[in-house]
């Protein structure tokens, strides 16, 4: 039987290729002056249509855009990458993004208006419905990172007051969108006071208050807590959704686990990104505003690689006296940032994933301490004998593998504590901290090592 990893990669492998068919395919059909779309374009999801839209130039997708299908328009546009997605807004004309947000979920809505301009927002927000004005307003009342923000409101709710049969009669009119077989319950000022069950209606009596059947909850989630916190609480209940209440007990409405599978989705896409040093960057973005954002991260590396050249200056001396020291540098480098890199992925994915606290951080630190002690002895004893084979130089071969052991100690370290002492100033660690590291270690192992040698051969 094919196992889940082959299947997954044959999946992947396979979606892939006819993602890239399509794309070849609609850049000669929008060619033509008369564009007709074949029959199975019909049956793309909103996903696979994003994927597409993000393989094109803008101009093509401005081609494309009234040939899909319009009732999956706010679906796609949410589908998009951040940055795609503002560089498609930008030149979409304001009557479709208009007609695309009127005819959005209220969730929808509040992550197209986050991708535009603010003035352009409010002018589309004054054409909305009062009620989805009134939704889109308490949604950016909170901060971007808290659930509130991006809690569903449009969420059939049951007054305590009414009693059974009203309650089954409204459901059977089949005016309200039901998200599961349980209700929420709320009192006359919105506050959330239990759930109940489509099976405990039909039971009951219908002359029944639904006070009086209304089970109250402990598993919910307050408005304020952080995005990636909810998610996880919602996965954890196995339920499908929770429902998100205010500290002064207002129901605001519900986080479903769809939801929370969208917020992993948009955090590890962006933390396996990072980690490959590649951005959220739309591939077809203009090339000047790609050059300004890369320009930034190329002047700090830059600054870092002349802080390690400075630190080799130091030492000319005992580089001109001992010729293979220039030759065993970029090993000890090497050796420390590649270990420094695996434990700060791993600290990188713990923070993503909301595993890493105060509490358990320095087990983390202890840990990756002794694997790479554990590593750099057996891995420095390796190279030592190399080193003394090579150069015959048994002092060389000595200093080489002290140096290589300090540098991955020191490499293990930092991988653990700068991507946390970055997230508390507020720099994602991702994007700043593999080039603070490549500095700790390439500074470290040269001082190190060229150190130990000038103490050494030029004392």
């Amino acid at each position: 039987m094919e196992s889940l990893l082959a299947a997954l990669i044959r999946r992947v492998f396979v979606e892939g290729l006819t993602e890239i068919t399509e794309i070849n395919e609609l850049i000669e059909l929008l060619e033509q002056e008369q564009v007709q779309l074949p029959s199975h374009y019909s049956e793309l999801n909103a996903g696979q249509w994003a994927r597409i839209l993000e393989g094109l130039t803008n101009d093509i997708r401005l081609k494309l855009w009234p040939h899909i299908d319009a009732s999956l328009n706010s679906a796609i546009l949410v589908e998009l990458h951040e940055d795609t997605l503002q560089q498609f807004l930008a030149v979409l004309p304001q009557k479709s993004i208009e007609k695309t947000v009127c005819s959005s979920t209220q969730v929808e809505t509040v992550e197209i208006l986050e991708a535009l301009p603010q003035k352009t927002a409010r002018r589309i927000v004054k054409k909305l419905s009062p009620e989805a004005q009134s939704q889109v307003k308490v949604s950016f009342s909170y901060k971007e990172d808290q659930v509130g923000r991006y809690a569903n409101q449009q969420v059939y709710t049951i007054d305590e007051n009414e009693n059974v049969a009203e309650v089954i009669a409204e459901i059977k009119s089949g005016e309200n969108t039901l998200e599961s077989s349980n209700f929420i319950v709320v009192n006359k000022d919105m506050h959330f006071i239990g759930e109940i069950s489509i099976n405990e209606l039909l039971n009951a009596k219908n002359k029944e208050k639904i006070a009086e059947l209304v089970n109250t909850s402990d598993s919910t989630l307050n408005d304020l807590q952080l995005l990636l916190d909810a998610s996880n609480l919602v996965k954890e209940s196995q339920r499908n959704y929770l429902p998100v209440i205010s500290n002064d007990g207002r129901f605001v409405g519900i986080f479903s686990i769809q939801d929370a599978l969208d917020v992993f989705q948009v955090f590890y896409e962006a933390q396996v990104a990072h980690m490959g040093n590649v951005s959220d960057e739309d591939l077809f973005s203009p090339v000047l505003l790609s050059s300004r954002r890369r320009a930034v991260w190329l002047g700090i590396n830059l600054i870092t690689a002349f802080l390690a050249s400075i630190v080799i200056g130091v030492f000319d001396k005992v580089l001109l006296e001992v010729v293979a020291l220039a030759v065993l540098m970029p090993i000890v480098a090497s050796m420390g940032g590649i270990t420094g890199s695996q434990s700060l992925t791993l600290t990188i994915r713990g923070l993503a994933t909301g595993q890493i606290s105060k509490g358990n951080l320095s087990v983390l630190r202890n840990k990756e301490f002794l694997v790479a002690l554990i590593n750099s002895l057996f891995w420095a004893l390796l190279v030592a004998f190399v080193c003394h084979y090579w150069f015959e130089n048994a002092t060389l071969a000595l200093i080489l593998a002290v140096s290589i052991v300090i540098n991955m100690l020191v490499a293990s370290l930092s991988g653990v504590y700068i991507p946390v002492v970055l997230e508390k100033f507020g720099v994602d660690p991702a994007i700043a901290g593999s080039v603070i590291l490549t500095t700790v270690t390439d500074v470290v192992g040269f001082f190190v090592f060229l150190g130990g040698a000038t103490l050494i051969f030029l004392s």
